[in-house]
């Protein structure tokens, strides 16, 4: 049996070199320190389920992997989406639906879609002008959540207001 199928911290250094990660990169996206990342890969921490729990559910990996080294170790894509899916409401997933279905089989004009994407906008900007803070909280959440590159949108427009 190789090294990395004997021990835990064998497989979580195994996990971090395969993704090209440092210890503190590897560290930073599950939000624990380098030293402990480090102290996991050399043994002097045992490693909790819950820590287990948050490197499969960010790296995709299977937690029987981590913890035995059986099978095959990362998920399946088919296994991400239904995890992902478990944390969509309805509204949430149903609205995905409508997205891929509209993706793989385009039955609208280019323009239509313009159309209605500029609604969406405009019905977004009328709730988040009238919403209190906590609307416009969720609002930011969910943005930010949809689209990565709108904090950097976010900045670039108040640069301008400010000039």
């Amino acid at each position: 049996m190789n090294k990395i199928k004997n021990s835990i911290p064998s497989r979580i250094k195994y996990l971090r070199k395969t993704l090209e990660l440092t210890q503190k990169e590897f560290s930073n996206r599950i939000k624990i320190s380098r030293s402990t990342i480090g102290n996991i890969e050399n043994g002097t921490n045992t490693i909790s389920d819950q820590l287990i729990h948050n490197i499969s559910k960010e790296y995709g990996i299977r937690e029987e992997w981590i913890k035995k080294g059986k099978g095959e170790m990362r998920k399946s894509p088919e296994n991400i989406i239904m995890e992902a899916v478990k944390y969509l409401s309805d509204v949430e997933i149903k609205a995905a639906l409508n997205k891929l279905n509209d993706r793989f089989n385009p039955s609208k004009p280019e323009e239509d879609d313009k159309a209605t994407l500029y609604k969406i906008l405009d019905f977004l900007k009328e709730q988040y002008k009238k919403g209190d803070q906590d609307m416009r909280g969720y609002l930011t959440i969910k943005l930010k959540k949809a689209f990565p590159e709108y904090e950097e949108y976010i900045e670039n427009t108040m640069n301008k207001k400010e000039e």
